[in-house]
């Protein structure tokens, strides 16, 4: 009976953890002065926005078992891609974001391609297009920053709130429109069924007839357009976009692997939901507004997202080795073992 319990608990925990996570973010929250107000609540789901799109891609990306950890640079491109077609190119904004996001495809063809046909692992792919963005970026602006001059009227809108008494402005109600659409699609359609397919196991995927290599390479064009777009609308939400952005501090890449962990997405694949990254970015980052709030230290911010990927990484280590463990256990001599010595258990 109590193991029963015990089971039942952990499967809670496990379904529910992010969720717990920002509930217990929340409780500090209320010793924090001035943290509970629209204005606080409105700047931290704003700034989670550009962490949001990049955990997207890194998400879907671990869910088909592979990674993509090119997304905090691709993140950065798309907002040095959108600003500079704008004030350097004089494009409209519609044009510039859509090159951004064209950019975003084209590196996730790349990416796939790479993995699919030339058979290379997507940690190695993924951890040298970086470099491959990282050069680019500097080669385009000259390690310059670029700002948005004399038209502001876009990045006053995004950050404007609709509805005064909610705490979410324009860029995070178009966020949460595309987490709900990259929900949708994971849960409710043949190609999120197939990502799911392909990421529990590949052989069974291909004896299902599905075309592994051509789900693969969608999986990375999605999450490099998200990184890609998330980054032009952020860019132009804070007015300036800089090549180093995100080098300094925690970076946005630690962040996303951070969220995905805690959100349940398993490091295997095959299991995740980007709904829980979601919540889980939204909690990290109330968790830095409460630091900062109570010890008025950012270096602890640093110091906590470490301990809680580190804890994340344990259990889900464990996690992974009681469940092979059980795995492993012939049913023939568990069978044998119960008739001899009449116990129902190990």
């Amino acid at each position: 009976m109590e193991n029963r319990k015990g089971s039942k608990f952990m499967l809670f925990f496990n379904s529910y953890r992010a969720y717990i996570f920002l509930a217990v973010v929340l409780f500090f929250g209320i010793f924090a002065n001035n943290f509970f107000t629209v204005f606080n609540m409105n700047s931290i789901m704003h700034n989670a926005s550009l962490n949001i799109y990049i955990g997207l891609g890194f998400t879907i990306c671990m869910i088909a078992g592979h990674m993509d950890l090119s997304v905090g640079y691709m993140a950065t491109t798309g907002m040095m891609v959108a600003l500079g077609m704008r004030t350097l190119s004089g494009l409209p904004w519609p044009a510039a974001i859509l090159i951004a996001l064209l950019v975003g495809v084209v590196v996730g063809i790349i990416n796939g391609l790479l993995v699919t046909k030339a058979k290379i692992h997507s940690f190695i792919v993924t951890l040298g297009m970086q470099f491959v963005l990282r050069g680019g970026m500097y080669i385009y602006c000259n390690g310059a920053e670029i700002s948005v001059k004399g038209d502001f009227g876009l990045s006053d809108f995004l950050k404007s709130m609709p509805i005064k008494f909610l705490p979410f402005s324009w860029l995070t109600i178009i966020t949460i429109v595309i987490v709900v659409f990259f929900a949708v699609i994971l849960a409710m359609t043949r190609f999120g069924r197939n990502v799911h397919m392909l990421g529990g196991n590949l052989e069974t995927a291909w004896l299902a007839g599905i075309g592994s290599d051509f789900v693969t390479i969608l999986v990375f064009v999605l999450s490099s357009s998200a990184c890609a777009l998330g980054g032009a609308l952020y860019g132009i939400s804070a007015g300036t976009a800089n090549p180093t952005f995100g080098e300094k501090g925690i970076a946005p890449l630690m962040i996303a692997l951070t969220a995905t962990i805690i959100g349940g997405t398993d490091i295997n694949g095959g299991k995740g939901k980007v709904t829980n990254t979601w919540i889980s970015i939204i909690a990290i980052n109330a968790m830095f507004g409460v630091v900062t709030t109570l010890t008025g230290k950012y270096e602890i911010q640093v110091l906590l997202i470490g301990v809680v990927l580190a804890t994340c990484v344990i259990y889900e280590t464990y996690v992974n080795y009681q469940k092979q463990k059980v795995l492993g256990i012939r049913q023939d001599l568990v069978n044998k073992y119960v008739a001899e010595t009449g116990k129902n258990k190990l």
